[in-house]
């Protein structure tokens, strides 16, 4: 199975392991519940940005964001839990910062060997 599918797999599974225990009645202390959201969501960007070779930058954010933004609400639907709009923006920077970072370290490199100049 070539990188990109397993990135795609284990991006997957980080998603179900997001809404899965984030259903759990207990929440982290703060601020650290931040960190763990900036973390996870930015562990996320990075494989969907393998998975998708780099090529759709604007699309892996919107997905990521849209992941964040899913997650609260179902979160304010939680009897035990609540939505927080902070955990939101951790999300949301994290997905950018990544973004920007494989961005800015990808400038000018090949995607492939059959792209290289060699």
């Amino acid at each position: 199975m070539p990188i990109r599918s397993w990135s795609m797999l284990c991006a997957l599974v980080l998603v179900a392991q997001i809404f899965t225990l984030n259903a759990l009645p207990f929440e982290l202390v703060e601020p650290w519940d931040k960190l763990w959201h900036f973390l996870a969501y930015s562990a996320l960007t990075l494989l969907l940005w393998i998975g998708t070779d780099g090529r759709r930058p604007v699309l892996v954010v919107a997905a990521v964001m849209l992941l964040g933004g899913a997650d609260e609400l179902r979160q304010a639907w939680l009897p035990a839990r609540s939505a927080d709009p902070l955990d939101f923006l951790a999300d949301l920077c994290a997905a950018v910062a990544t973004a920007a970072c494989l961005s800015f370290f990808s400038r000018g490199k090949p995607s492939c060997a059959a792209s290289s100049q060699r």
